[in-house]
């Protein structure tokens, strides 16, 4: 998959319902929870109601996509959507830490960035900050996941994730229409370092049901040495998760990657569930169209074969005889 389950379902999402879950358990982290409760949980559900598991992103198309550099903008929008890789390249477009920036925006506030890098990564180190536009360039706590290399934001590709703000507002940049913009900017230049793509990550609409069903599964399987109330947590949580599936099931459409190009459009992003089926339908079809002239064009060139080996065993059976007679 092209995600991760820090995508979908975060501590922090864990914490807002319980502040305690990490301390209380003593953990760093609940991913391997997170992660079980997607694969073994949501996944299921969704195939059981004809939705594809591994084709649900939470991963959209920015709607403008700008570099500030040396006090000019440059428009990274097609760059930022496009497959072609290494077109953005980081280190000049942050030649001047702190104040040289791109702002990346979109039609609804966003919980994170995906920056899709591959080999050419900085050497360099350095952090990125992240900024939101309330009234004023606000900063905001992030999960770096370009932290590759200890110390080295952009060290690798990978989301960069925080808890969007109520005071987000749009604002216009450079030319674009008012969006929610969010402001990169980095503490060194990061050196070498190439973007293929950029998109946003926002909050899929089955984040509280994972979420309910992750805390249901932690206070499940909580010791039973440490004084606590986890059996009836653990049942309420796993009611709610089935009700928060059920709620949201009918509106889910446009969180699946039906063009399977990684990311979700503005055309998917519209999509109703019925558009969803559709669409998996059509594509089975025509891959079973696919299949079927493979099949035809393999028989095509096995009779072919066989027809030559038949005149083949005509000709050599005439100049066998002929030959037994003297005529050859």
């Amino acid at each position: 998959m092209s995600w991760a389950p820090s995508d979908l379902v975060t501590d922090q999402d864990l914490e807002a319902y319980e502040a305690d879950i990490l301390t209380n358990f003593g953990q760093i982290d609940w991913e391997s929870r997170r992660s079980k409760a997607l694969e073994d949980w949501l996944f299921p559900l969704l195939a059981a109601n004809n939705f594809p598991p591994y084709r649900l992103r939470t991963r959209y198309v920015a709607d403008a996509v700008f570099g500030f550099t040396g006090g000019i903008y440059s428009d990274l929008t097609s760059a930022a959507h496009d497959t072609t890789a290494d077109d953005i390249n980081l280190a000049t477009l942050f030649a001047t830490p702190g104040t040289d920036a791109f702002y990346i925006g979109s039609t609804q506030p966003f919980r994170g960035l995906s920056i899709r890098m591959l080999d050419t990564v900085s050497s360099a180190t350095g952090q990125l900050t992240v900024q939101l536009w309330s009234d004023a360039w606000q900063s905001v706590g992030i999960t770096d996941g370009t932290l590759h290399v200890s110390g080295k934001s952009l060290s690798g590709g990978g989301a960069v994730t925080w808890m969007p703000p109520f005071e987000w507002v749009e604002r216009p940049i450079n030319t674009s229409i008012s969006l929610y913009y969010a402001k990169v900017t980095m503490s060194a230049v990061p050196t070498s370092a190439k973007a293929s793509q950029i998109s946003v990550i926002r909050r899929s609409l089955l984040c509280a049901a994972v979420t309910f069903r992750t805390l249901a599964l932690i206070f499940r399987e909580a010791p039973t040495s440490q004084d606590g109330p986890w059996e009836n947590k653990a049942d309420w949580y796993e009611t709610q998760a089935l009700t928060a599936f059920e709620r949201v099931l009918p509106v889910i459409g446009g969180e699946f990657d039906t063009s399977v190009d990684d990311v979700i459009d503005q055309t998917e992003a519209v999509q109703t569930v019925e558009d969803v089926k559709r669409r998996l339908l059509e594509d089975r079809l025509q891959r079973g169209r696919n299949r079927l002239l493979t099949w035809q064009d393999a028989g095509d060139r096995e009779a072919s074969t066989g027809r030559w080996l038949v005149q083949r065993s005509d000709l050599c059976d005439g100049r066998r005889s002929r030959n037994r007679c003297g005529i050859l």
